[in-house]
C-alpha cells in the first residue's frame, strides 16, 4: 500500500504544482473589425500602417496569440468581424482563450452562423460581473447611466473607436484598441484606470 501511495500521490502533487504555476489572465477589448478594410482609413493611428486588410488580419491574430494563453478569459465587447460568419469562425476559433462576447451592432449577421456562435463560451447583449471585488457593467455601447453607478460600479464599453464618450470623468471606460492604443487590455489595467474616475451620481451632468 505504501508503494501504491508513492505512485498515486506524486502525480497529483506534481499536477497541483503545475496548475498553481499557470497564471490565468483576464483580458478585455472591443471593436476588432477583422476583415474591415475601411477601418484602416477611419482609425489611422492604430490601423493606418497596414498594407491591406489581410496584413491587418494576420497582425491582429499574431498580437492575440502573443498575449493570450489557452487558460485565459477574454471579454470581447462587440464588432468582431466584417465577413461571413463561417469565415469569421475560422479566425476566432483558432485564437486561444475562453471568449465571452458582448454583442455589437456589427455582429448580427455573423451570429446567424452556428460556427461563429460556437466560438464563444458565452454571448450577451449586456453583462454584469464581479471581478476582484469590483462591480462591472459591460455593453458594446456607452451608457449615460448604468446599474450601481452611484455605488461606484464600473462601466466598460466600445463602439466609439478613437472618439471620447463624454463620460471619461466618471468610472466609464472605452476598452477598444483604437481608443486605448492596446490591442487587448488586462482587466486589472482597465479597472485601475476606471477607478481614477468619479462615482457618477443619478442624473449627473454629462459633458459632450
Amino acid at each position: 500500500m505504501v508503494v501504491s501511495g508513492r505512485f498515486f500521490k506524486t502525480p497529483i502533487v506534481v499536477l497541483m504544482v503545475l496548475l498553481n504555476n499557470i497564471k490565468m489572465k483576464t483580458w478585455i477589448g472591443s471593436d476588432f473589425h477583422w476583415g474591415h478594410s475601411g477601418i484602416m482609413r477611419h482609425c489611422p493611428e492604430t490601423r493606418g500602417h497596414y498594407r491591406d486588410v489581410q496584413d491587418m488580419n494576420e497582425d491582429m491574430c499574431r498580437r492575440w496569440q502573443e498575449m493570450v494563453s489557452q487558460h485565459d478569459t477574454v471579454y470581447m465587447l462587440g464588432d468582431i468581424a466584417f465577413m461571413s460568419g463561417y469565415n469569421a469562425s475560422k479566425i476566432i476559433s483558432g485564437l486561444p482563450g475562453r471568449k465571452i462576447l458582448i454583442i455589437g451592432n456589427h455582429d448580427k449577421a455573423t451570429l446567424k452562423d452556428v460556427n461563429f456562435r460556437k466560438c464563444f463560451a458565452e454571448i450577451h447583449h449586456y453583462l454584469e460581473a464581479k471581478y476582484n471585488g469590483h462591480r462591472l457593467m459591460m455593453m458594446h455601447y456607452p451608457l449615460v447611466e448604468w446599474n450601481m453607478c452611484h455605488h461606484g460600479a464600473i462601466h466598460f464599453h466600445g463602439h466609439l473607436h478613437q472618439n471620447p464618450s463624454g463620460l471619461e470623468q466618471y468610472r466609464a471606460r472605452n476598452v477598444g484598441w483604437d481608443y486605448t492604443g492596446r490591442f487587448l487590455s488586462t482587466m486589472e489595467e482597465m479597472i485601475a484606470d476606471a477607478m481614477t474616475g468619479q462615482i457618477k451620481k443619478h442624473g449627473s451632468e454629462v459633458v459632450t
